[in-house]
């Protein structure tokens, strides 16, 4: 992952406060690098910190709303793959029991039913 991207001059040019930056972050939903007491970010968490400022200044919401919208948003993308997942193996599959097999043997769908554990 390349980490090129200054985070305190990037929070300036999106009108987002270093505190929300630092609080997504601490929360793990944002990957920064620190170097030389400077955090840098990289393409994806510039795009993340972009929908959270979004959120934040468009619509008002707090830091602790927009962590928990990310997460079922997460959480909703999950669930789409995981039924992506079945409808192939259903298109695919000719019986019962290839279903079964071709659904044990999916990474995607295993990760979601440990998840719902």
């Amino acid at each position: 992952m390349d980490y090129f991207i200054n985070l305190s001059e990037f929070c300036g040019n999106i009108n987002l406060n270093g505190e929300s930056a630092m609080f997504f972050i601490d929360e793990g939903i944002i990957c920064a690098e620190k170097r030389e007491n400077e955090f840098y970010i990289d393409k994806k968490a510039a795009d993340d910190l972009m929908f959270i400022s979004e959120m934040k200044n468009e619509l008002g919401i707090n830091d602790e709303g927009v962590s928990v919208i990310l997460n079922l948003r997460e959480k909703i993308i999950d669930y789409q793959n995981m039924l992506s997942t079945i409808f192939d193996a259903v298109k695919t599959s000719k019986s019962i029991d290839e279903l079964i097999f071709l659904l044990e043997r999916s990474e995607s769908f295993k990760n979601i039913l440990t998840n719902l554990k």
